[in-house]
């Protein structure tokens, strides 16, 4: 769901005083122009330094997608950038996290952010599943599989992200970020590094196989039967098919979608 995206000043005075409550003074701020999911995504400068925030009316459809993204800020770090408070004041939920000073990924075959980007999946994967009430992401393929028993193939209990678009994996000196955990989840260990696959295609600069070869160089990849990769990318297909067919913004994810899934049914 798409979501107006509002300018820090354009916030209810009451909103913008309770954030400086946390924060001190802004003395100027900065819209985000990435991502739907949130009314407000700026990022404000304060005499104490700089820092993130993002924020909803309460009565919007995704609060409590936003209430999750809360819940793991302070459990992600550092992979996501720490959550340093929360506020609900004037009917609005605020989020302030640590801004990272860091680029956008480039997916492009080479990219030494792919390494990178490897790496921090791998650390998640890595991880104990924290005590974080998360969504089992395998439903939201129901829909779009020939035998629900399918189903349980993308089951587990691993922390995975699953909205890895490259606005969403910020680059530093150091390592790679994944932010906007708005749409994170429960699932098999392996989910996240077979959805960035469609994603290093909608690049349109990789291959099926080129993009596979990548994947596999992270350990998770290797516990998805082949089996489970070939209905998996069948089913993101017929989703990403049918969301194209109403969202114009999608046309890219469809058609790699359906590329990948050509390849897994040779």
């Amino acid at each position: 769901m798409e979501t107006r995206r509002l300018r820090w000043d354009d916030l209810p005075i009451t909103v913008r005083t309770a954030v400086q409550e946390r924060t001190g003074p802004v003395l100027g701020a900065q819209a985000m122009t990435s991502g739907n999911n949130n009314a407000l995504a700026a990022r404000l400068h304060t005499a104490s330094g700089e820092i993130f925030v993002k924020g909803l009316p309460r009565s919007h459809p995704q609060i409590r997608a936003q209430q999750w993204e809360a819940d793991l800020g302070v459990k992600v770090a550092p992979i996501g950038p720490r959550l340093l408070w929360d506020v609900e004041a004037g009917g609005w939920s605020l989020l302030g996290f640590e801004y990272i000073a860091g680029r956008q990924a480039s997916y492009a075959p080479g990219s030494p952010d792919l390494l990178l980007l490897a790496q921090t999946l791998t650390e998640l994967g890595e991880r104990p599943l924290p005590a974080v009430a998360l969504e089992p992401v395998e439903w939201r393929w129901a829909e779009h599989v020939d035998d629900p028993a399918d189903l349980e193939r993308f089951a587990g209990d691993t922390l995975v992200h699953t909205d890895l678009n490259p606005a969403n994996v910020l680059i530093t000196k150091k390592r790679s970020h994944l932010v906007d955990w708005a749409w994170a989840g429960r699932g098999a260990v392996w989910l996240d590094a077979a959805l960035a696959v469609i994603w290093l295609l909608t690049s349109e600069l990789h291959t099926p196989a080129s993009a596979e070869a990548w994947a596999a160089t992270m350990p998770a990849w290797h516990q998805a039967p082949a089996r489970s990769l070939d209905v998996f990318a069948a089913a993101n297909a017929a989703k990403w098919s049918e969301i194209a067919e109403h969202e114009e913004w999608a046309q890219g994810l469809c058609h790699a979608a359906r590329l990948w899934a050509a390849h897994r049914s040779r």
